[in-house]
């Protein structure tokens, strides 16, 4: 064994004693791991060297059971290392991985409520909050710059909400654009300045009024002297300066949309505390946030002044309320979208024009609300959770049923129609989720694959080596071979062939759906599909219905990540080893309540970490 090797085991031993994890497991990955996966070499990506500690593995917990598997199928370390580990060895790592991951999922640790990072509003929440604030519909954000996802793949998470110096200026350009939408509009206006001067209420006293009002909504809190003292002062110049009532007020409801209160979703420290219950204010404005994007209505605000919203059987009153709200649209669209990937085909999926020329706008914008429904359907009428794999209904206009071949759908509002055909039903038979796991010109059982295990069951495979080439864009071949042939070469490579038997039969399954979802019988080159598929341990299916029963045979890992998923969403944070026990609860309350959705809500909106803070992540 190498010196340098041998040094670092002795430094293992001696400083973790009675840590389990660097006693027994550290050790075998340094000794077989590290050269590939060390410090100086990350192959695919892959890096263990920094599993020195129990601590440290849990911190990156989410690869470990992908770890412990290669090993004991024997996968890694590959045949052709020069030292392969024993059986022993083998067991000895799979079982402390394996051990590890247990206390996990169980909670044996101490719980940690978390830390958010103090946020912007993203360019979505922008817009929903100035609409409810003050009646504004045309979506005064949309020049923002793009908001970039976080952990987990969410544009809600403070880490990734960075402000940029041009950001501030749009700010201030936004802010005008929608102050003179409110006043040149004279229901608008009559909304915003709610109380005028008369003999009774000198001018300042009804400014102080207005603004008030609308601080307190829009700072989300109580409003206090020091926020009030500079918008009356800067009324009063203006209204000293022969300014109308109304016209004093312009700059200072303009300045409500710069301040750093509304802006900024800002939580209160408490000095001295490791952790502790967040206010009523700030679990309204969480609440709302994670329901409607968008800002605290005035009932959320009173419940919070008054210290009820946190009154357990309050609070799952109010959340049922703003579920069955309209806005509550808004978890279909940033949630689902975001985590489902439907979201990327309002603009970043492309089907080529030529090659698919019923792909219309009208037809992608119809995909992308079957989605958005769909998933407002399972919600709002709490339907188990378990139909977002299969169900036997979706909603389509016309153009969206003659696409998938169903006849009796009239008219171009979507609606809910019963499917007859068990290949359809549930996201994954969506034109929506086949057409962005597709490429312009052919379908990727790659890209389906990888979303399956990736996006469905939170068990994403290693990104690809390096020299894994490229496949073709086209699935049309001059040699008449289909793409499943294509594929299969380039499967033989050895650093491609571990990866893709996992990925690639999931994709297989799905091949029977064209690259804009519709369902075919032969490919592009006129071979019949060859949607048949074999997963490791010798799991065979053919069809979309077959993998949907597969899926929902074994369904943890889905209930997992969708609950991962959300909580993530509905905290703006990534998720830490400490949330795993949380997300264990969320399944276990899940399956009590037979799998409805509002209960997954729910459960999440009382859970200690939606509900507490502490002083460090």
């Amino acid at each position: 064994m190498p010196f340098r090797i041998a040094a670092i085991l002795l430094i293992f031993v001696l400083v973790a004693r009675a840590d389990d994890f660097a006693a027994k497991a550290t050790p075998l990955l340094a000794k077989y791991c590290y050269d590939c996966h060390g410090d100086k070499k990350q192959k695919g990506g892959i890096e263990v060297h920094q599993l020195t500690s129990t601590d440290a593995a849990l911190r990156h917990h989410r690869f470990l059971e992908n770890i412990a598997e290669q090993v004991e199928l024997g996968d890694m370390p590959p045949d052709d290392e020069d030292v392969l580990p024993s059986d022993a060895e083998r067991d000895a790592l799979v079982r402390e991985i394996r051990s590890l991951l247990k206390k996990l999922e169980g909670g044996d640790f101490p719980r940690n409520p978390g830390r958010t990072t103090v946020r912007r509003l993203n360019r979505n929440e922008y817009n929903n909050t100035v609409r409810d604030l003050f009646g504004v519909e045309f979506q005064p954000g949309r020049d923002f710059p793009a908001d970039g996802a976080g952990g987990e793949g969410f544009d809600n998470v403070g880490d990734a909400l960075f402000v940029h110096p041009s950001l501030m200026e749009k700010y201030l350009s936004a802010s005008k654009r929608v102050v003179a939408a409110i006043y040149d509009d004279p229901k608008r206006l009559s909304r915003a300045i709610s109380t005028k001067p008369s003999e009774k209420v000198p001018a300042p006293k009804a400014a102080r009024v207005v603004l008030l009002n609308h601080a307190s909504l829009a700072f989300r809190r109580r409003v206090t002297e020091d926020d009030l003292e500079p918008l009356i002062a800067l009324f009063e110049r203006r209204f000293a300066s022969g300014l109308s009532f109304e016209e004093a007020l312009r700059i200072p409801l303009q300045s409500l949309l710069v301040h750093p209160s509304f802006l900024f979703r800002m939580e209160n420290d408490r000095t001295g505390e490791a952790e502790w219950r967040i206010d009523d204010f700030e679990l309204a404005t969480r609440l709302s946030y994670f329901l409607w994007a968008s800002m605290p209505d005035r009932r959320l605000l009173k419940l919070a002044d008054q210290g009820k919203l946190s009154d357990p059987a309050i609070l799952r009153s109010e959340a049922l309320r703003m579920i069955a709200d309209p806005r509550s649209e808004t978890l279909s669209r940033h949630f689902a979208g975001q985590w489902l990937g439907f979201d990327d085909l309002r603009e970043v999926a492309e089907p080529d024009s030529k090659r698919f020329p019923s792909f219309t706008q009208s037809l992608r914008v119809a995909m992308y609300r079957e989605s958005v429904e769909f998933f407002n359907h399972l919600l709002r009428a709490n339907r188990p959770a378990t139909e977002l794999l299969h169900a036997d209904y979706t909603f389509a206009n016309a153009e969206l049923a003659r696409h998938y071949g169903l006849d009796g759908v009239i008219g171009s509002r979507l609606q809910r129609i019963p499917l007859n055909d068990p290949q359809r039903g549930g996201i994954i038979g969506q034109a929506s989720v086949l057409t962005t796991t597709s490429m312009p010109l052919r379908t990727s059982p790659v890209k389906r694959g990888k979303w399956i295990l990736d996006t469905l069951l939170g068990t994403p495979p290693p990104p690809p080596p390096p020299d894994a080439g490229v496949l073709p864009g086209d699935d049309k071949s001059t040699e008449g071979l289909s793409f499943r042939e294509v594929l299969e070469v380039h499967r033989t490579k050895a650093s491609c062939a571990g990866c893709h038997e996992k990925i690639d039969p999931l994709g297989f399954g799905l091949e029977n759906f064209d690259a804009i979802g519709r369902w075919r019988s032969v490919d592009t080159n006129g071979n019949p599909i060859d949607s048949l598929a074999t997963l490791p341990g010798d799991i065979s299916f053919s069809t979309p219905k077959q993998l949907k029963d597969l899926l929902l045979s074994s369904d943890e890992l889905f209930l997992r990540n969708l609950s991962r998923k959300m909580l993530a969403y509905s905290l703006g944070r990534p998720l830490e080893y400490y949330d795993e026990a949380v997300v264990s609860d969320l399944v276990s309350k899940l399956r009590e309540d037979d799998l409805k959705m509002q209960t997954l809500v729910l459960s999440i909106i009382a859970s200690h970490p939606f509900q507490h803070r502490s002083a460090k992540r």
